[in-house]
């Protein structure tokens, strides 16, 4: 029986976006009684570790900054190629492509060319590929037609079948992530979150995520209004909160909330997300999914809106949890394709 072999960076012991997608991938895969192995391929010197058999399918965790520290893997297009020509079939699931937006002569800009280079040619060697934002799909559509498709990160804090309706959940604010996430969604979002839990729309603001230095000053910033930090949560006791919450703020750029795993996560369950920004940065703006104030909030229409925030809000958060994509689609789109 053939198998599916994962190829991803190297599995960071603290975990990671990537390392997580691998891992539901895996579970998933063997749920449908399928041959799994994840394998962790962080330089050229580890490509010896996976099993090159002909007919076996391999998916390949594309992200180049996760290869190579400058993100330039010259190795990697090597390697996969030398593989599918001895018979083995790949999906490529490209979690980023080159550097979009970077200051002018800093490393990045200079290399930029040099990744695009790379990603093309890994999607050359793909039989198939997966894009999670839809500027990275309309790009493998012209290289690969409709051997590419358009799969969102999934979240890995949980995906219910059924959420908590929105007028039985509580007028709870979320924020969630890493302590650099968070602390960039304190630094825009401060003054939208004190205005409406001073018009009593919000009763808390949830911190989710290991404690950080600048916590006592985001509670003192939002006195006398409620503030908890619940500390790092393992993921049942995240989905659970989430539940229970209406509005999730998230930091990435509107054109890449699609690869975000927070945004996923809201989605997911049913939360309004809110974007801490009120323009596309200079990224490419979204034209499939996700929407502004349609699949989720911008930071001024949250912090302007009056007694209409909580419909606004409701229509959001439950168009979104019906629209996102789930981690079971993906892979059982992976099995259709390939059996």
């Amino acid at each position: 029986m053939s198998c599916y072999r994962i190829v991803q960076p190297q599995i960071k012991a603290h975990g990671c976006g990537v390392s997580d997608h691998s891992g539901v991938l895996v579970r998933l895969l063997k749920e449908s009684a399928k041959h799994a192995e994840c394998y962790a391929v962080p330089n050229r010197h580890a490509c010896d570790a996976v099993p090159v058999v002909a007919g076996d399918v391999w998916i390949l965790q594309v992200s180049i900054y996760g290869f190579s520290g400058k993100g330039v893997p010259l190795w990697l297009p090597t390697f996969i190629e030398a593989a599918r020509a001895r018979g083995v079939r790949m999906i490529a699931c490209f979690h980023e492509l080159w550097v979009l937006v970077a200051p002018g002569l800093s490393t990045a800009y200079w290399l930029a060319p040099l990744q695009r280079r790379i990603c093309e040619r890994l999607a050359s060697l793909a039989d198939y590929a997966f894009f999670n934002c839809d500027w990275a799909y309309t790009w493998g559509v012209e290289r690969l037609g409709a051997r590419a498709f358009y799969a969102p990160t999934f979240s890995n804090v949980g995906e219910p079948a059924i959420v908590t309706p929105w007028h039985e959940r509580e007028n709870l604010a979320v924020v969630f992530g890493s302590p650099l996430t968070r602390e960039r969604v304190y630094a825009q979002a401060v003054p939208a979150l004190a205005k409406q839990l001073g018009r009593a729309r919000i009763e808390r603001v949830i911190d989710i995520g290991t404690p950080a230095p600048w916590i006592g000053e985001v509670a003192d910033a939002l006195k006398p209004h409620a503030f908890e930090s619940a500390g790092p949560l393992p993921a049942d006791d995240v989905s659970r909160l989430l539940m229970h919450a209406k509005w999730g703020f998230f930091n990435t750029p509107w054109g890449q909330a699609s690869k975000s795993g927070v945004f996923a996560a809201y989605a997911s369950h049913g939360v309004a997300p809110v974007s801490i920004f009120d323009d596309a940065l200079g990224y490419p703006a979204p034209s499939q999914y996700p929407l502004p104030e349609r699949h989720f909030l911008t930071r001024g229409t949250f912090a302007d809106a009056d007694d209409s925030l909580d419909t606004l809000s409701s229509e959001i958060g439950a168009r979104v949890y019906v629209e996102h994509a789930r981690s079971r689609q993906l892979v059982e789109k992976i099995v259709e394709l390939t059996s």
